[in-house]
Formats: C-alpha cells, sequence, structure tokens
C-alpha cells in the first residue's frame, strides 16, 4: 500500500490517466483528487484542518477528520468501507494509524480533543441511532456507556489498552434491549437495562443469606435424589422463567437424572441466563453427531455462558466438558449432583447472590476444581 494513503503528498495524476470530473462520484467534493493505487479520492490531508476520503467508486465516504496543530480534533466520522477483498487491510491499517477505537460496527463518530479521544459513537451507517455510545477521559471508559444490546464478536470495545467485554455487564436472558453502564476511571459502577419501549427492568435479587457454605463432599451424594437441587433452585432464583425442555430417556439412565430428568420436564429448573442453562438438556450426541463426542453413551445436560457443554456419560454416572471449538472432551465432574450443586451457585455468583470469593474456598474445599475454573471467568 502507497504512504499516499495515510497522507503524503499525492503524485499529480492529471495527464496521466487521472479520474476526470464525469468519473468522480456522485457526493465527493469537486476539490478531492483521485488516488488511482489506492482508489480512494482525498480532499485534504493529515497536515490540514480538515481531510476527508471517499472510496472509488461508489463515493462512500472513509473518513472525515477535523485537526487542530496536526492533531485530532472535534468530530471525526469514519466508516470501513472497500469494494474488493485486496482493499480491506489497507483500511484496516489505516483506522490503526489514525488511532481509532474498533467495536460491534465498522462505522463510527468519535470526538476527539487536542488528540484525545473523549467520546465514541457505533452505528450501523451514518443515518442511523448509536449502537454503542462510549465516553472516555484520560484514555480511559469514564461516565455513561450506552448500548443496544447485540451479538459481540470477540470484545465489545477496544481503544489504547482497553479491551471491554460484553460478558462484563451480565446481560440476562433474554436480552434486554438496551443497556446504560455507569463508569469511573475505568471501573464499572453500576449497569441498568431497559426494554424496548424504554422500560427500565428490574434485574436484581437480594443477596442469599443461606446457600450451603457449610456443605461437606459426603453431603453432595444425593444432592439432586432428596430434593435440595430442586429446593435451592426455586429459592435462589424465584422470579426466573422455567426451563422448559422434553425429558431424556438417557438422562434416566442414572439413578440422580431420574429425579433430575422429572425436575426438568416439572418445570422446576429456571432460566439461568448468565452462568450456565439447560438449552442442551437431552442432546443427543450420537444422533446428532457430534463431533470428538459422536458415541451413544453421551447425553447433553446443560452449557456454560461460553457455550462449552456438560454432558453426561450414562455408563459412569461421571460429567464432561465439551469444548466445541476443539471438538474435545475433558474430565469436569464425577456425577450429575455435583454439576447440579456447582452450576447453580456459580449462577448466583454471577448475580452477585452470593460471595465469590467464599464460594470459591468452598469449591477449593471440595474439591471441585472445574467449578473454582468456571466460577473465575463471572
Amino acid at each position: 500500500m502507497r504512504l499516499s494513503l495515510f497522507g503524503d503528498h499525492f503524485d499529480d495524476l492529471l495527464g496521466s490517466g487521472a479520474m476526470t470530473t464525469d468519473s468522480r462520484p456522485k457526493g465527493v467534493s469537486l476539490e478531492a483528487t483521485f488516488d488511482a493505487d489506492a482508489r480512494l479520492w482525498r480532499d485534504g490531508g493529515p497536515d490540514d484542518a480538515r481531510e476527508r476520503l471517499w472510496i472509488h467508486p461508489s463515493g462512500l465516504l472513509l473518513l472525515d477528520a477535523t485537526r487542530k496543530d496536526g492533531k485530532l480534533d472535534g468530530e471525526l466520522k469514519w466508516s470501513l468501507g472497500f469494494h474488493e477483498m485486496s482493499e480491506y487491510a489497507p483500511r484496516v491499517a489505516m483506522r490503526n494509524a489514525l488511532g481509532l477505537p474498533v467495536g460491534p460496527t465498522e462505522t463510527l463518530v468519535a470526538t476527539f480533543a487536542a488528540g484525545a479521544l473523549v467520546e465514541a459513537r457505533f452505528r450501523a451507517g451514518f443515518d442511523f441511532p448509536d449502537t454503542l455510545k462510549v465516553e472516555l477521559r484520560d484514555g480511559a471508559i469514564d461516565g455513561t456507556l450506552e448500548w443496544v444490546i447485540g451479538p459481540a464478536n470477540g470484545a465489545l470495545f477496544e481503544f489504547a489498552g482497553i479491551k471491554l467485554l460484553s460478558k462484563a455487564f451480565k446481560v440476562p436472558k433474554p436480552w434486554p434491549h438496551r443497556l446504560t453502564a455507569v463508569f469511573a476511571k475505568g471501573k464499572l459502577k453500576s449497569t441498568t437495562f431497559f426494554a424496548k419501549d424504554g422500560t427500565p427492568l428490574d434485574v436484581g435479587e437480594p443477596p442469599l443469606i443461606e446457600w450451603g457454605e457449610n456443605a461437606e463432599a459426603s453431603t453432595l451424594t444425593g444432592y439432586i435424589e432428596r430434593g435440595a437441587f430442586a429446593a435451592d433452585a426455586a429459592r435462589f432464583f424465584p422470579k426466573a422463567p422455567r426451563v422448559s425442555k422434553p425429558g431424556s430417556k438417557k438422562v434416566r439412565l442414572v439413578p440422580s437424572g431420574r429425579v433430575l430428568d422429572e425436575v426438568v420436564t416439572g418445570g422446576g429448573v429456571p432460566v439461568m441466563t448468565l452462568a450456565f442453562d439447560f438449552g442442551s438438556y437431552g442432546f443427543d450426541c450420537k444422533k446428532e453427531e457430534l463431533h470428538g463426542a459422536n458415541d451413544d453413551k453421551y447425553v447433553g445436560i446443560a452449557s456454560d455462558g461460553s457455550g462449552e457443554m456438560f454432558l453426561l456419560d450414562v455408563t459412569t454416572g461421571e460429567v464432561v466438558r465439551y469444548a466445541h471449538e476443539e471438538d474435545s472432551i475433558a474430565p469436569a465432574f464425577t456425577s450429575l449432583d455435583q454439576l447440579a450443586f456447582s452450576l447453580l451457585r456459580i449462577e448466583a455468583a454471577a448475580k452477585k447472590r452470593i460471595p465469590k470469593a467464599k464460594l470459591s474456598a468452598l469449591f477449593k474445599r471440595l474439591g471441585l476444581t472445574t467449578a473454582g475454573a468456571l466460577l473465575k471467568e463471572y
């Protein structure tokens, strides 16, 4: 890619096959000149008070930036547009050279003050409302963040060492329409969720007073069969909607699985939303030809917040964790009792209803290594 793409002087293209005003895309200023190598129209450069770039042949705006004393200052518009894949890498390189943040969309409206980013607004297009709005101060997220909740591949926001993940907000399921979050010097202080009509949603519940802090390893055996799992699920999450899944003959092959199946089909399992869910309950690994676990002995029980499944081995009663990206399985829990006891409490801790440090200590004391590792993710 030519250095002229980042602001060095363009060659004088006039008289050497340069674009004429007849081939100038609509919306491109008459003062703009054409860079044939970069396939860009330019009006101004980094040394000017204003720099504008349009991609060819559509004439879509790529960059509109104002500067003061050579530093970005005021409102900047950027949209990572390209017509051919060969143009994509140069566009990304330009964005990085400008020092722009990365967010959920490729279109950005940012505000700078003497080279410092003070606000970033990501949109589906310049004429669309904000998808994500982030306020910054002294190089950290500071102030109010607003996000129209949706899928986020990787980080929700990245800039100059800042990497904000969507899971930091512990978004419940089903997803609210929007959230606002208050940050102070990079630290998340509060989050409020809203329905599509703008109504605030109450997703918080008070801390649990008794959650099994004094449990012993011996008391885990029979946790499901004696009804403790169903009772804890109802007590921990009384307002949560209930899972609706058909029963599983395979799960019922295990003694504790029979009772678990009755709890699931009877509406006794709440929709958890953060650390795990029962959306994969009854998943037939053999029938669905699950890569790496295509075996009649495996059946799905639950999934964690990252989409990894917990599979019951009906021949041993043990539970393994299936990694979908590697198509591999690894030991997780020695029984359904351990799984149910652990995941219910990890979910409660993720929702700040159980002290995370105390739960971590309990898992360590009970030898629940996988549970301890999972807890760290939330």
